[in-house]
């Protein structure tokens, strides 16, 4: 299931640039073009004298190979390690490199290989083409995700290609560094808050500087049409979940006369900044919270009592006494941010609420383990979404849980205010959500705005509010611009697509579905799916799967105003 991810972990600097995966150069190959037949030649990178042009790297076919033996390896432990799909279907995984422009205003000033896995139609039925996913973030590696789920799309991969990629500065495509440690600021409140993401943010632009300009959703959509070309389809046919409905609107905003059949699922609000989106997603991860504690009062043994008012309570109780007094599991530290990250790790699925109960009733008990595991500090994977590691709020950025009551810097697994030589960088996906949500957005916070937004999201949610507050620094001290091109997805040259939303989705709230399918402007249709968790279609509901795979695969959208139970 797509996400947004905060598990901890360190990632060595450049341990990913190694390796160029399936996009051997030059690059001569006899591939099917758009008419199904042909051989297309494409230079190597340079080798036109001039630099890259444009309509050359429009024209290339990748050349695609079976993928390595264990591949993705990625090096990073919230990322999973390598995949997880049957040897059987990891066989079939063919893996290739798609040429890109860096900058596409000035496409000979050199190139990005974005790193892309296919898995074949199987059929029966006639080839529809290329089924493009991507499972959100930002910062997730879509072939990571696709090799780990892809029995989740094995309908769909029947009549399609099932393709991703890692966007620019993530997974295998050009991964944003920002080091392996920094020195944290000393002192208390925040200024010193501020001052570490400051931090931060400046080894990202010593390390990663040059391509930190780039990482933008406008240019990730660019390379989307470039893969859609490269594929040999007419028209791209997507779908996207949690920021990837971010992608697919700016895709069809971008490339309106070259929109498919486009589904997005767990929509994000265009209409909302950073700031209004964290409120947001503080009211509906306490939303959610609070739909589980009326759920488990109703059964037997529920470890927060019998009514709804005294769960709550307990709830919130347990964040305070665990911020106060940690405790301790398996070696690790289990604090207030460790319980706020389990819970919101637990609330993105409503099949984890028995796993939550279990791990509440361990607590009760004065056993963190359940706790911490269900964080993603226990195995470094959280509850599981298929993409690896915790989870961020979607469209929040950041690295990892920040302390909300302002006491000074707290590196992971820690407790209290006390400090370190250095610190361990946010893990690479992490950094990578940093780098794309800090180039798509103009706003830059400072110490001075944060007692308002510790007041603000505390006010919307007790228990998450403090912790999702300090992800409103997380842009202070960026070092190159950001701008809000992103929000501008009028596409009313488009066909309609189909945007699936979800009545109890704790990360993208349900109402953002109605205000993208209002500034989309194209007729798109809203289907609702009343239950809880962050993106539907994954979550095996056969009502769901059936509407979205009739559109996808008969061209044919629900009614509008149609729902799902």
């Amino acid at each position: 299931m797509p996400g947004l991810r905060g598990a901890l972990a360190v990632l060595a600097a450049g341990a990913l640039a190694g390796a160029l995966v399936g996009f051997p150069a030059p690059v001569t190959v006899a591939a099917p073009g758009p008419s199904g037949s042909g051989t297309v030649t494409v230079a190597a990178p340079g080798s036109s004298g001039g630099g890259p042009d444009l309509a050359r790297l429009t024209a290339q076919r990748p050349a695609w190979r079976t993928c390595p033996a264990g591949f993705p390896s990625i090096t990073d432990p919230s990322s999973g390690g390598s995949s997880s799909a049957s040897s059987a279907t990891a066989q079939r995984f063919q893996c290739a490199r798609l040429e890109v422009p860096r900058d596409y205003a000035h496409p000979e000033r050199g190139t990005l290989r974005v790193q892309m896995v296919r898995l074949p139609a199987t059929g029966p039925g006639k080839r529809l083409g290329s089924l493009v996913i991507n499972p959100g973030g930002p910062g997730d590696s879509g072939v990571k995700y696709l090799m780990d789920n892809s029995d989740a799309f094995a309908h769909l991969g029947q009549r399609y290609d099932l393709v991703s990629f890692d966007p620019r500065g993530t997974g295998h495509t050009d991964p944003i560094s920002c080091g392996t440690s920094f020195t944290p600021v000393g002192g208390t409140g925040a200024e010193s808050l501020a001052g570490n993401e400051r931090r931060i943010n400046e080894a990202c632009g010593r390390y990663s500087g040059v391509l930190l300009p780039y990482v933008g959703t406008v240019d990730v959509a660019r390379d989307m049409d470039v893969l859609r070309s490269a594929v040999g389809d007419r028209k791209l046919t997507y779908l996207g979940f949690s920021y990837g409905t971010r992608l697919g609107s700016v895709y069809a905003h971008t490339f309106p006369r070259n929109a498919g059949r486009l589904v997005l699922d767990g929509v994000e609000d265009p209409t909302t900044n950073t700031w209004q989106t964290a409120v947001a997603q503080a009211r509906s991860f306490q939303r959610v919270l609070d739909d589980f504690a009326a759920d488990c009062v109703g059964m037997s043994g529920c470890p927060l009592g019998t009514d709804a008012a005294t769960a709550r309570r307990q709830l919130t109780d347990w964040y305070g006494q665990l911020t106060d007094h940690p405790l301790r599991s398996h070696g690790a530290i289990v604090d207030g941010t460790t319980y706020a990250y389990a819970l919101r790790e637990a609330l993105y699925s409503r099949s984890t609420w028995p796993v939550l109960r279990d791990a509440l009733a361990q607590l009760h008990a004065g056993d963190a383990s359940g706790i911490l595991q269900l964080s993603g500090q226990g195995t470094g994977s959280g509850s599981g979404n298929g993409s690896g590691g915790g989870r961020r709020p979607g469209g929040v950025p950041g690295s990892w849980p920040g302390r909300g009551d302002g006491t000074g810097w707290r590196g992971p697994g820690g407790g209290g205010s006390g400090y370190s030589a250095t610190e361990p960088m946010p893990s690479q996906d992490q950094l990578a959500l940093r780098a794309i949500s800090c180039r798509d957005s103009s706003e830059r916070y400072g110490p001075a705005d944060f007692p308002r937004a510790q007041r603000e999201l505390t006010q919307a949610s007790p228990l998450f509010g403090p912790d999702i507050a300090p992800t409103l620094l997380d842009c202070y001290g960026w070092p190159v611009p950001g701008d809000d091109a992103y929000r501008n997805v009028a596409a009313p040259d488009a066909p309609p697509a189909l945007l699936v939303a979800t009545t109890g989705d704790p990360a993208t709230p349900y109402e953002g579905a109605a205000r993208m399918a209002r500034v989309l402007a194209n007729k798109s249709v809203v289907l609702t799916y009343h239950g809880e968790g962050h993106a539907a279609y994954t979550a095996g509901n056969p009502c769901v799967q059936e509407k979205v795979d009739a559109f996808l695969l008969d061209g044919v959208l629900p009614v509008g105003g149609a729902g799902c139970r």
